[in-house]
């Protein structure tokens, strides 16, 4: 299990990474590169497809970033974590779970993410 907290600590510094090099970097260590990501609002598939996706939540939430909320757990080549998106005033506006499954050389082969928290629509 101590691989997958490595695997999941990178995860979410890819995802809070705004410079786009170092971010292409963290996706290439943290991901496969035929790896696929999923959630009600978002898909990428390989490096390019998951970095695209990444910018565009920055540039949708920008000075936000993703925390892990609660211990990641798994078993195998299977990890989940929960998460919160926290606003620049520190508040959490949405919530999330992740469900990865881990290559054999010990990257996200595939992760489907699930809202659990969002904000009301006004």
């Amino acid at each position: 299990m101590t691989a997958h907290l490595d695997l999941v600590d990178r995860y979410f510094a890819a995802w809070n990474e705004t410079d786009a090099a170092r971010r292409r970097e963290l996706i290439a260590r943290t991901w496969a590169e035929d790896a696929s990501y999923v959630d009600p609002l978002l898909a990428g598939e390989g490096h390019d497809g998951i970095d695209a996706m990444i910018g565009a939540v920055h540039e949708r939430f920008p000075r936000h970033v993703f925390r892990l909320s609660a211990a990641a757990d798994g078993f195998g080549n299977y990890v989940r974590f929960s998460w919160d998106l926290v606003a620049p005033g520190g508040e959490a506006i949405v919530k999330g779970s992740d469900f990865g499954v881990v290559d054999a050389a010990g990257r996200f082969k595939s992760v489907t993410g699930f809202l659990d928290v969002v904000p009301q629509a006004a």
